[in-house]
């Protein structure tokens, strides 16, 4: 594992190298003229490199060559899944960074500016970045980071790496967010925290449910459907005093 407890890429390099499955296998020369075939450029001896890990940190579009050559998902080489769904053209999410920047903060004050986050990766196993460059990439002029770049940005945010790559995982991911946003922005945390010990008073359950609807899905039909789930043997949930 490197510092930043990611499997070495050259570890995974090698290994979709040596056993491809039902894919062929490459020599060095061969996988770099098939990166060329499909628009990338990389040479063979590059290629020697990264596999013996005397190269470690490689362009985005690097990794993306290699994963379409590879018949796998980049997100493989970051510790993601491999296998792609049919007709899936993975590649780098060019507005993951700006979402993350967007809903990844404490909740007692606002984002993280390029400079703090710039330090916090600096600071950490995965080298340096500047603010400039977290700029470019948040405005999406540059979409062709380093990978100790996409290893820092996700410590930097408590994300996996993947998260970069991968769709799927992000909609999960973002879904989360979203919802701990929303409570955070409700208060509902500090209700949570402050029944945890005990059983929540009646309808305080019911009041949680219903502001984090209102919060993700505002609109009379989504709160109406919330109330029927909630009704105790058609009891109805009691909505809640507006003008207060």
């Amino acid at each position: 594992m490197t510092a930043g407890g990611q499997r070495p890429f050259a570890d995974v390099l090698d290994e979709l190298c040596l056993r491809p499955g039902d894919r062929p296998r490459y020599t060095n020369v061969e996988l770099a003229e098939r990166i060329r075939l499909d628009g990338g450029e990389i040479t063979h001896t590059y290629i020697s490199q990264l596999r013996r890990g005397d190269k470690d940190n490689p362009t985005c579009r690097t990794i993306e060559g290699l994963a379409t050559a590879l018949g796998v998902h980049p997100a493989c080489f970051v510790g993601g899944r491999a296998g792609l769904r049919e007709g899936e053209r993975p590649g780098w999410r060019r507005g993951a960074v700006k979402h993350l920047f967007g809903a990844v903060y404490p909740a007692d004050r606002g984002p993280f500016s390029p400079e703090e986050v710039a330090a916090r990766i600096s600071a950490g196993p995965h080298g340096s970045i500047s603010a400039n460059y977290l700029r470019e990439l948040l405005a999406g002029t540059s979409a062709n980071p380093r990978l100790k770049h996409i290893l820092g940005l996700a410590e930097a945010f408590g994300a996996a790496p993947a998260y970069f790559f991968d769709d799927e995982l992000a909609a999960r991911v973002d879904e989360q967010l979203e919802t701990r946003l929303a409570m955070d922005e409700l208060g509902v945390n500090t209700v949570i925290l402050r029944t945890a010990q005990q059983p929540p008073p009646p309808g305080v359950r019911d009041k949680i449910l219903l502001a984090l609807v209102r919060a993700l899905h505002p609109g009379v039909a989504a709160e109406d459907a919330i109330r029927r789930a909630l009704e105790p043997d058609g009891a109805p949930v009691a909505a809640e005093d507006e003008t207060r």
